[in-house]
């Protein structure tokens, strides 16, 4: 759970670093040491700081790491990537669908769409059989 004490992930790296400069702000932010962090992964401390060092580590590297962090890589399409990092500096609270795109209808706003009064079953197949 996140306190006021607690820096939101955007306040603490920007998704245009690379990878490895991620991995060392969020283990400053959460004041671990190369040290506990290799402990804790079963990595020697100089794979850590090489991780954090290199653009080109391993990615079982990284994911242990950023996994003991308390934190995944997710591969983001690059045309969602803007809504998926306000998605996340807004910790979930808003989110906006990209242009053209629209949400699917629920079933209240089909049944008013359409016209369909509360007697009325929605049948998605369209075969004629009313749905159980």
């Amino acid at each position: 759970m996140q306190t006021d004490a607690t820096p939101r992930v955007s306040q603490i790296v920007e998704p245009q670093q690379p990878l490895p400069a991620q991995l060392k702000a969020l283990r400053r932010a959460g004041r671990r040491s190369l040290v506990s962090l290799a402990e804790r992964t079963g990595l020697s401390r100089l794979t850590v700081a090489a991780a954090e060092g290199q653009a080109d580590a391993r990615l079982s590297t990284l994911t242990a790491l950023f996994d003991e962090l308390g934190y995944t890589l997710v591969p983001v399409p690059k045309a969602l990537l803007a809504e998926t990092v306000a998605f996340i500096a807004n910790q979930g609270q808003s989110v906006s669908l990209p242009a053209g795109v629209s949400a699917p209808l629920g079933v209240a706003q089909q049944a008013f769409r359409y016209g369909v009064d509360k007697t009325t079953n929605i049948d998605d197949d369209d075969d004629g059989e009313t749905p159980s």
